[in-house]
């Protein structure tokens, strides 16, 4: 079983393209008449990406870390530090000097603050997948056991009560039915942040990680060989969301906010859509010769997709600066063109900054967590 492999790296492409997507669905708003069908496909039916990349994270860890070996806490703890959790700081700053920058007084520089912020995921919307992240290496020990502990008894039982217990979770995290205001302001944070850092959320998508890593031999073999039933699984998982979306959408009159709120990953469509696409992905790409384009393309995007999703905030930011600024009006087309351009934009700049990091591997430490020398290629 290798530790990497191909397929299961270029889940990180096809996820890229969802996150962005679902960053840019914010334009969509913005015009004049929003396109419903262009909103779900950005903010509905990308909703896969981000759970995915817990799948992919769960994946790498359970290679390197297999059930029936024990696991060096510290050494391991140290080595995720400082491959998430500094870039995670050094990034954070920097959207906070941004946004200080651009919106002068906006931002509460008391070290409390700053310290609040991070914990939280809060200097820029999309630094909560690293909190998360970081909580899952934290608590990794536990998933470890978990894991070997199914082993031991029954693994389609065990995976099967924690599909289940995942659904029910979830279900309650979306429709809690708790007042916060009158729990203590620490609690009253933890409770009302829980989306930003509890690792619990995405816990079986993780475990499935796990799961395809420790058999991953029969795991390809199987999506394979059942490609039809992978596919049709995809496409009830699809309709289930996306018709869904329009039930509610015409029948119900809700907004296309209130939509996205209700179909986000959390929810029960989400989450089968999210497990229906990793399957037909990773089966996508296992059927997939590497010189077809676009598999080239997507492998393209899973090189530099730490730096892509690391800095594509940014560029929006100053796309969006710029059409207010010019009096753009938004329409479908020119949200299509904002998409492809902050796509482009996003993987040079991680191609120019992975060339600076192997001049400057204190760079390339600060910003992706790793050191790279011009004689070592980036990763």
């Amino acid at each position: 079983m290798p530790e990497r492999n191909q397929i299961i790296d270029d889940l990180r492409g096809i996820c890229m393209l969802g996150v962005i997507g679902i960053h840019v669905g914010s334009f969509v708003l913005e015009a004049p008449q929003p396109n419903s069908f262009l909103y779900m496909l950005l903010e509905i039916l990308s909703r896969y990406s981000v759970p995915s990349f817990f799948f992919i994270s769960g994946y790498g860890l359970f290679c390197q870390y297999r059930p029936e070996n024990t696991i060096a806490y510290l050494p391991f703890l140290k080595k995720r530090l400082q491959s998430v959790g500094l870039p995670y700081v050094v990034w954070s700053l920097f959207y906070l000097l941004y946004f200080s920058v651009v919106m002068p007084g906006c931002i509460n520089w008391q070290p409390v603050n700053i310290l609040f912020l991070l914990f939280y995921g809060l200097a820029c919307y999309h630094l909560y997948f690293m909190v998360i992240l970081l909580w899952f290496y934290f608590t990794f020990p536990l998933w470890h056991k978990l894991f070997s502990f199914f082993q031991n008894s029954s693994l389609k039982l065990g995976f099967t009560l924690l599909f289940l217990v995942q659904i029910i979770f979830n279900y309650w995290t979306c429709h809690p039915n708790i007042n916060s205001t009158e729990l203590p302001v620490l609690l009253q944070n933890l409770f009302n942040y829980r989306l930003n850092y509890l690792p619990l959320h995405y816990l079986f998508i993780f475990m499935s990680g796990g799961l395809a890593a420790i058999y991953y031999n029969t795991f390809i073999k199987f999506i394979i060989s059942h490609f039809t039933k992978v596919s049709i699984f995809y496409i009830f998982t699809f309709l289930f969301i996306s018709g869904s979306y329009y039930y509610y959408y015409f029948y119900h009159n809700y907004s296309l906010i209130i939509l996205v709120n209700t179909f986000q990953q959390l929810s029960l469509q989400g989450f089968l859509y999210t497990i229906g696409s990793l399957v037909f992905f990773c089966a996508v790409f296992a059927k997939t010769s590497l010189s077809n384009p676009i598999r080239k393309f997507i492998h393209l995007l899973s090189v530099n997709s730490l730096i892509v999703y690391l800095i594509h905030p940014f560029w929006m930011d100053i796309i969006s600066r710029l059409c207010h600024a010019g009096g753009i009006v938004m329409t479908s087309k020119k949200i299509i063109v904002i998409y492809c351009l902050l796509v482009t934009l996003s993987v040079l700049s991680s191609i120019i900054i992975t060339k600076l990091g192997c001049k400057l591997p204190w760079l390339s430490l600060l910003l992706t967590g790793k050191r790279t020398t011009s004689t070592k290629k980036a990763s």
